[in-house]
């Protein structure tokens, strides 16, 4: 079987799509929450940034941090988060997204914070330890939306997601997304995350069961598809395969992926 980079792919058509993985997670206990939002000044990271830019920019980007901060003004953190994304530090912008949920504290804000955050931090092109202080906000951010809206499996399903991708103790993530299918088997997020890690760690037979119940309820689910072809292929089940990433190769519109998929059925066929 092609072994290409499963997660390369996984990701390209996360973005053809627009597919989010989402599963139910049990609160977890371990995910410190805070109350605090990094202040410009104390971060090197910011500073750094605004020091490079001219005084009028700076001093504008540090006045509306200061009022969002000091007035709780809703209208003053909108206008810094769209400062930074003008700027194409959409990494600041993300961070600010914790600031906006401060100050208006909805599920739905901290849920927008994590998204962004786990998005951006694995942008390489950015500082690397702001990336890292930024999956941990992310996972704050997911948790303070499912305190706030706990029966929404959804939100379980990104935290745990966020968990098994990058946490040192991915089986944590793993449990919260067992606890989603305890409350729902047929969950279509849960599901999924749960198959792909089953792809990921090689326990094929575990994600083909997951995937199927994807498949029975969203035929044209491309990432199911892709990761169906790839578990198949793996227990010699060639038939199955070819046609999962066939029916994937119909559904995408990306060349590029689909010559990787092309890649992989040559070597199946």
């Amino acid at each position: 079987m092609h072994k290409g980079p499963i997660w390369a792919i996984i990701v390209s058509i996360i973005a053809i799509v627009s597919i989010y993985f989402l599963t139910d997670i049990k609160e977890n206990q371990d995910i410190q929450t805070i109350n605090k939002v990094i202040d410009s000044d104390d971060n090197e990271t910011i500073s750094l940034f605004l020091d490079s830019i001219d005084e009028e920019e700076r001093n504008t980007a540090l006045s509306l941090f200061q009022e969002a901060r000091d007035s709780q003004d809703s209208a003053a953190v909108e206008a810094l988060i769209a400062f930074y994304e003008e700027k194409q530090q959409y990494n600041f912008a993300a961070y600010y997204h914790s600031l906006k949920a401060e100050i208006t504290p909805l599920a739905s804000n901290w849920e927008v914070a994590g998204d962004r955050q786990i998005s951006v931090s694995s942008n390489a092109a950015y500082d690397v330890s702001f990336n890292e202080m930024l999956y941990e906000e992310a996972l704050i951010s997911y948790q303070k939306a499912i305190d706030l809206d706990s029966s929404n499996l959804e939100l379980q399903v990104k935290l745990g997601s966020a968990i098994v991708d990058r946490s040192p103790q991915p089986m944590q993530g793993i449990t919260l997304l067992l606890g989603v299918i305890e409350q729902d088997s047929m969950h279509i997020n849960g599901n999924l995350a749960l198959g792909k890690f089953g792809i990921i760690s090689g326990q094929y037979d575990k994600a083909v069961i997951r995937l199927e119940k994807v498949l029975s309820l969203q035929p044209e689910n491309a990432e199911a598809l892709f990761l169906s072809g790839e578990a198949y292929s793996n227990l010699g089940m060639n038939g199955k395969a070819i046609s999962c990433f066939s029916k994937c190769k119909e559904i995408v519109e990306n060349e590029d992926l689909k010559k990787e998929i092309d890649a992989y059925l040559q070597q199946l066929l």
